[in-house]
Formats: structure tokens, sequence, C-alpha cells
């Protein structure tokens, strides 16, 4: 579509009420059957609001896992028991997205006995032999080759070790339930699987199992996963340390090597997760906790520091001005994202960048006015999850995982059932002289971007999100809608969003970047930040933002889940 006609396009939409959220924070009717309704015809309903609890509450993209998770603390889990009950069953059902072998992700978690929030980076390592003489961009996006060490399960084990209260064999349960009788695949599930039908196809191994039928599976028909439930049984018993030092591990690798792979036994025995203290920073009062680099907690955290800079009370969240601001905070955190975040064990000037003091330097180079203008076209989804959980006890935790791409290297492992990660996508470049550039052996950087929300010592919410390197803008834009637009937690992940992006796995720095935003903001909107020279596309890649929220009065949880994936929050 080009430029003129979208943007004639989305003001017609605008117009006409043909939209697919509303920013409104109307609280509604007292059946909450109005919470959404639109101020004026500018704006359509979402399709359910946000549900709250007292016990628990699991957001999750996939309403297979809300369940599993909320149902593990039914049982008597804690928030962490069903965080990885969730993640589990996300292998399963959302198999694009993440699993056990993706190339891990972040977790934040806030103890509520301890108060205080602690950090654990499950990011995956490269192996010895990858190198820029050894891998291709191809190699990257798919195949044999493109794997990486793949560290979600060994971070679901250390987070269920050290602040679970049950056994991986209690919350595996409801995955290997689902993947014995097979899950439903949905309307999302069908679009994906479709656009890497072509990716899928190349691999009989995968084939075997996804296209039963010898073609993509359709919405409605029913996936079953025997192998995979068979080694998330083997799991439950021998341990998550088989996948790397075990017969699992012997199983993953041989098939690898048999077909020209780089992961070795060696690269999986070596694997460690780590356990980091959050970074943190303050917006409009509130107390934030995420992640050090190499996820994008510091770019977020910069983003938001220029913008609370702003008189952001006085503003309208869908207006041109906060959205043009917005943006500029943006593609100045991402530029120093681009050169300085990493996975590798380097001094990042953390400190200087999150500081208060170089948000007013960066705040100073924004002209309200204008801004140069970018090119492009929309982009596609990346593989990658978050999900968030929060307990009667009030502990809450965050956690973003990911196999990088849509089915990641689109490899299932031999007759492992597991799915395998393409991690030197976003992990690494071939670029020399990069900060990412591909050495073996290196910890990849990865863009996701849990955050806990504290104020007054006190847990306001645990917010993640998927999406690539939309992701530090979709959280930051939850939690600003959260706090400075009191939205409830729903809406705020619901209502419409914006984002800069470029292709490649690539942060998107101005010179190759493009700037969308969804339909659903007031019609002027589109030609006014035109006018200040944003070169708008039509929407791509938005992501998909979960999030849990505690009341600070009553202590009721309530859970919200992005409607432009599967997931239903689910509450207790």
């Amino acid at each position: 579509m080009k430029r003129r006609d979208f943007l004639a396009a989305s003001a017609a939409a605008a117009g006409s009420g043909l939209l697919a959220c509303n920013p409104s924070s109307s609280t509604g009717g007292s059946d909450g059957s109005e919470a959404y309704r639109p101020p004026d015809a500018g704006h359509l309903g979402i399709a359910h609001g946000s549900v709250w609890g007292r016990r628990g509450v699991t957001a999750a993209a996939d309403y297979y896992a809300s369940l599993a998770g909320t149902t593990i603390m039914m049982q008597g889990g804690n928030a962490i028991d069903a965080l990885v009950a969730a993640a589990a069953t996300l292998n399963v059902s959302e198999p694009y997205m993440s699993g056990i072998g993706g190339f891990g992700g972040f977790m934040v978690i806030y103890l509520a006995e301890e108060n205080r929030v602690v950090g654990l980076d499950a990011m995956g390592r490269s192996p010895a032999a990858s190198s820029p003489g050894t891998m291709t961009l191809d190699d990257f996006d798919a195949g044999y080759k493109a794997p990486i060490v793949p560290g979600a399960l060994k971070g679901w084990a250390a987070a269920l070790e050290r602040y679970g209260t049950m056994s991986l064999g209690d919350v595996f349960e409801p995955a290997i339930q689902l993947a014995e009788d097979g899950f439903v695949i949905s309307k999302f599930d069908e679009l994906h699987t479709n656009g890497a039908a072509e990716k899928l196809g190349r691999f009989p191994s995968t084939t075997r199992v996804f296209f039963p039928h010898g073609r993509p599976p359709r919405m409605g028909e029913v996936i079953s996963q025997p192998d995979l439930a068979a080694s998330m049984r083997h799991l439950a018993s021998a341990g998550a340390d088989d996948f790397y030092k075990g017969d699992l591990a012997d199983r993953v690798v041989g098939f690898l090597a048999e077909n020209g792979g780089h992961l070795t036994k060696a690269d999986l025995e070596s694997y460690e997760v780590e356990w980091r203290d959050p970074i943190t920073t303050t917006f409009q009062g509130h107390d934030l906790y995420a992640m050090p680099p190499g996820s994008c907690g510091m770019s977020m955290f910069q983003a938001l520091n220029i913008m609370d800079g702003f008189d952001l009370a006085g503003m309208d969240l869908y207006g041109s001005e906060f959205a043009h601001l917005w943006l500029e905070a943006c593609k100045l955190a991402l530029a120093d994202d681009d050169r300085y975040n990493t996975g590798r064990d380097v001094d990042i000037p953390v400190d200087r960048i999150i500081s208060k003091a170089y948000a007013d330097e960066q705040r100073a180079k924004i002209d309200p006015a204008r801004v140069a203008s970018f090119s492009g076209e929309p982009l596609p989804f990346f593989g990658t999850t978050s999900l968030s959980a929060a307990d009667r006890w009030g502990n809450a935790v965050a956690f973003t995982q990911s196999l990088v791409s849509i089915y990641g290297s689109g490899v299932i492992a031999g007759d492992t059932g597991i799915f395998l990660n393409n991690g030197h996508t976003f992990g690494f470049v071939l670029e020399e002289g990069h900060v990412n550039h591909l050495e073996g052996g290196q910890r990849a950087k990865g863009v996701m971007t849990p955050c806990v929300v504290m104020k007054d010592g006190r847990l306001v919410a645990a917010v993640g999100a998927a999406g690539g390197y939309t992701i530090p803008q979709t959280v930051g834009q939850t939690i600003t809608k959260l706090v400075v637009g009191g939205m409830d937690m729903q809406l705020a992940i619901a209502s419409p969003r914006m984002a800069i992006n470029r292709g490649g796995g690539r942060t998107p720095i101005p010179e190759d970047s493009v700037t969308y935003l969804e339909a659903g903001f007031p019609p002027g909107v589109y030609q006014e930040l035109a006018d200040r020279g944003h070169h708008l596309v039509e929407p791509g890649n938005m992501g998909g933002v979960q999030g849990v929220y505690r009341d600070a009065e009553t202590g009721a949880l309530a859970g919200g889940s992005d409607p432009r994936r599967d997931g239903h929050a689910i509450a207790w």
C-alpha cells in the first residue's frame, strides 16, 4: 500500500469506526458490558476486559497456557510454579513461539516475603563452531546450523528449584496431557503455520508431526505430539539436566550432527543460566525493574526517562504530540541499543544510559515539530512469547521466552518432538566490529524486556511482550497507559500502539527503519505525524503483551492478555 493510500485508508477507517481497539479509559456500566464502549463512533470496543481474582492469575499468549498456570495455583502452587507450567504448555499449543528448544529468555520475579525483585538470565550461547567463516545469513535463519544452545528449559528448572514449591513433573503435567491428547488449531495457529509452510516443509522430522495430512493444518483440526509428550515425561523423571548432559542431549546433538549442524554435547554440557540483579529506574512516581543488558530493559528505561521529562499528564496519549515524542524517544534509545547492548561480558555504561541526567541530554535533541523521513515495508511477526503470573501471597513474575523466528529453525530434533531455535538471528550479526559480532561460545543478545512495576514498596504490575524490537516499545507504552492514563491492564494492552521497526532481526536505528501506527488513533493523527516528517507505512508486527496487576488497597489480582494473539488471562 502506498503511503498516501495508507494515510487515507487509516483516516477513513477511524472515521467509520472500522477499528480494532478502543483507547478510551471509560469505566462504563456496572455490569462491565460498557467497559470499552467508545466515547464516539471513532473507536470500537475490544473482545473482553481485565479478569479479576483473589488467589491467582496467569496471563499468556495462549489460553491453554493461562489455564495450566492458574490450575497449578489452584493445586497450591505459587506464581513461579504457575509460570513454569504455562511456559511448558506454550511449548505444546504455541509451538512456533517458544519451548524447550528455544534460545532462552529473561525472567523478572517479585518475591513478596523478601520485598525484592530478582532477575534470571536464561539466554543461550552460540555453539563453539559458529563463526562468520562457518555461517551465512541463510544459516542464521533456518536449518540445522541455526540453533544456539537452548536456555529456556534450564531457566524454567532454575526458577522452580529456587523459588517454586512443586516438582518439574508436577508443573509439566498439563503440558504432557495436552501434547498427548492434542490441541485444537486456532485461526492464529493456522495463519502462522501457513506462513512458515515453506520453511517447515524442508524438514521431514517436522512435517511428520505438523503436516499430518500432507499440508499445514487448518483451524479446527487437532495436532497431537506424542514424541514431545514422551520427551517431557522423560525430563519430568530424569530432570532438566538430561537435556544438557544425558540421553536427550545425545539424541538432539546426534540428529544435528547427521545433518551438518554445529551444536555439540560439549556446548550443552557447559551451559548455565545466571541470576542477575535487575536494573531499576523511576517513572511517574513508580519504580521499574528490568533485566540488564543483553535484554532491552536498558533501552526501554532510556525512552521512559526521556518521556518522564515531558508534561505527560497534560497530553492525550493518542494525540500526535505524544506519538511524535514517543517515537523520537524510542529512536534515540534504540540507537544506543545498537551501539552498546550485547550479551557479551563487556563494560556497558548502563548507569549513565538509564540516568535522568542523560535523559535530559537526549530529550534536548528532540524537535517537537519535525523528524527525518524513513521508508520501508511492514515487518513480520517473530517467534517470541511473554507470560506473567501473580499469586495470593503477593509474588509476581514476568517471563519472555523465544524460538526467535516463527517456528525457530523450522527443525524438530529427530524423534524428540522438540522444535529448535534459530537464535543466531537476533543474538548475533556477521558485521565485523559490531558489538554483537558472531563468535563461538558467546551469550546471545535478546530483545525481551519483562518488567516489574512497584509503587511505595508495593507491587503494581508484572508485564512483558513478544515482537522483536517492538518489545521495549510496547512494554513501555503499556506501562505508560497504566500509570499515566489510569487504564486497567487489559485496555492498556489492547488499545492501539505505535512502533518503529526494521527487518533482518536488526535494531531499528534511523537509516533503515519503518514507522507505523495501528488503526484506532484519531483520524487526524496520521496526517499530523506525516506533516512532522514521519513516513508511515501499513502496520506490521505489533507483538503481543501479557501482564498482571495487583490492586494496592485490596490485594485483588487482575490479568490482561493481548487480543492480537490467542491469549486470555485466567484468574482465580
